[in-house]
């Protein structure tokens, strides 16, 4: 896009297409791409030209494209909602792959992949997963497939103490783990229910927070010290965050 192609274009900036040129374009959620849109990609994928917007000459473009959808595109074609040349075009060389409920032996290889991932994005320490928690993941139906695995796992790091492993009661969920409650004060377990409408993760994460500190500090009479050693963290630490969170221990 060159400058000036529109109000508020201070600077060229190239489209993804041009990005791609030489290699591979993804692009997810195809099916919810409106028919205008579609119209133009169809052109680009016939022709191999297109014209970058505010540009007076078309340009080449050479490029593998990967498209993913979870809608049903041949009932879409049906209501005029998709085309049916873009998909025969797209359609070259299908992938058809299952729910993530429907193969549960990747959740484990997925999931050290996601902690990998959040562990490089937040510079933290390397973090491990417990054979409890795994057992856990495993037992979900992953209605919000491999993303809702990929949201539980980056809320579990971000719940898990540095130097620590992620356990089963750090998971979002209703079921209760055994194993879990044997790593916490006489058997006083936390499970937690992963909101649909979370839109403030931060917001969200220091009400985890708050909760699990409020709980831990009832369980031991409001003694600071034994509620700072239960959850693996500094006395002073656990004040500092009584204060911020402003929780009364009086």
């Amino acid at each position: 896009m060159p400058r000036g192609a529109f109000s508020g274009a201070d600077q060229a900036q190239e489209g993804l297409i041009s990005q791609a040129d030489g290699g591979t374009l993804f692009l997810d959620e195809v099916g919810d791409m409106p028919l205008a849109l579609q119209a133009k990609l169809l052109r680009v994928l016939e022709s191999g030209r297109y014209r970058p917007l505010g540009a007076s000459e078309e340009r080449c473009a050479d490029l593998r494209l990967v498209a993913a959808t979870h809608q049903p595109l041949r009932e879409h074609i049906r209501t005029q909602q998709f085309r049916a040349d873009l998909y025969y075009r797209l359609g070259q060389f299908p992938l058809n792959l299952p729910p993530l409920a429907e193969r549960r032996d990747d959740i484990a290889q997925l999931a050290q992949s996601f902690i990998n991932d959040f562990c490089l994005r937040e510079e933290r320490e390397e973090v491990g997963i417990t054979p409890a928690a795994l057992r856990l993941l495993k037992q979900r139906d992953y209605p919000g497939n491999v993303r809702e695995l990929k949201n539980l796992i980056d809320y579990a790091c971000a719940m898990t103490p540095q130097g620590a492993d992620i356990d089963a009661y750090v998971l979002p969920g209703e079921q209760e783990v055994e194993s879990s409650r044997a790593s916490t004060p006489q058997g006083n377990s936390m499970a937690f229910t992963l909101p649909n409408d979370i839109d403030d993760l931060r917001q969200a994460l220091r009400d985890v927070e708050t909760a699990i500190i409020r709980q831990r500090l009832r369980h031991f009479g409001g003694n600071r010290a034994q509620a700072a050693a239960s959850l693996g963290l500094p006395k002073r630490t656990l004040a500092h965050k009584c204060q911020l969170l402003e929780l009364d221990t009086k």
